[in-house]
């Protein structure tokens, strides 16, 4: 297959923060597959491609929050709940050692919040596809220097892709493959790959999925929800489903579809037919399982909001 005439990737340079040494307490909270990234040269963020019309979302120190493209790991806090911690502290300890810190506490009484690090920031840099709906940097995450300039467009293969902490991260069984239409397809189809052999070899949280195709689980409210090791993004809706008051799954599959923008996203099913988050999943009762492998999905980035007329 002939290689296109233009990358879709931009290489950015800079250092990798998980610490405030001024306000450890309101500092960034790192997890499994989101970070601080302080880019050398903010114009190369500013110039990226916007998927759903959102520019990026850069703070006062010049930072951004980077999200790993194509991968989804267990949330250790979203919206005051968590997924099963064992394995989403995992995921989050092995992106902070991947990545090189050493010697990372978190806080007692704020144990999302960096309390020391050997050192901090790090040397690092994204290999960036875009800016996704959230405002955050997408991209590929890597450790280190590299010979290639900032602002380059580098051509991502297999070999490329491996050498990156998502790839690393789903090898491990550290994280789920998660794939959006803005990632070349030879790259999904790799990440699928190195999934499905996670999987087969029950590495990692694949070996202990409480929610999959083949296995499920009673998710009656909040409480049961955070002990599981199941997909996250249908998690995430899970736990703004239950924070509304509801009980049981009995409206969720109403609920979901009410908003096909932040609910019930556009997805392409395997078999090449289009369908949406609703179709993802079945519910029998209280009992929730996965209709497909999340990885064999395909998901369409949030449409940008409509002009004024």
């Amino acid at each position: 297959m002939a290689k296109p005439k233009k990358s879709r990737y931009t290489l950015i340079k800079g250092k990798y923060w998980i610490r405030y040494p001024d306000l450890p307490r309101q500092g960034p909270q790192p997890d499994g597959d989101t970070l601080r990234f302080q880019p050398n040269n903010v114009a190369l963020v500013r110039q990226l491609p916007r998927f759903s019309g959102v520019g990026p979302d850069i703070n006062s120190r010049g930072n951004i929050a980077v999200r790993y493209e194509g991968i989804d790991a267990l949330e250790t806090h979203f919206k005051n709940a968590h997924q099963q911690l064992q394995f989403a502290n995992t995921a989050r300890d092995e992106n902070l050692r991947l990545l090189g810190f050493k010697n990372v506490t978190f806080l007692p009484d704020q144990p999302n919040n960096v309390k020391s690090v050997k050192v901090n920031p790090l040397t690092g840099y994204v290999i960036a596809n875009g800016i996704e709906s959230n405002g955050r940097l997408l991209g590929l995450v890597y450790a280190g220097r590299t010979d290639l300039a900032d602002g380059s467009k580098p051509f991502v293969e297999a070999g490329l892709l491996d050498k990156s902490v998502n790839a690393k991260l789903v090898t491990g069984g550290f994280a789920y493959v998660e794939p959006y239409d803005t990632m070349p397809i030879s790259l999904v189809q790799h990440m699928r790959a190195l999934a499905a052999q996670a999987r087969t070899s029950g590495t990692g949280l694949f070996a202990a999925e409480d929610v999959n195709t083949s296995q499920a689980a009673a998710i009656g409210g909040l409480a049961p929800l955070q002990n599981l090791v199941m997909w996250p993004k249908l998690f995430r809706r899970l736990v703004s489903y239950f924070a509304e008051g509801h009980a049981g799954l009995g409206q969720f599959d109403g609920w979901i579809r009410q908003d096909p923008i932040h609910r019930d996203d556009t997805l392409r099913l395997p078999d090449g037919e289009k369908g949406n988050m609703h179709d993802a999943y079945i519910i029998n009762g209280n009992s929730l399982k996965l209709a497909f492998n999340p990885e064999d999905l395909l998901i369409a980035p949030d449409p940008k909001p409509l002009l004024p007329q």
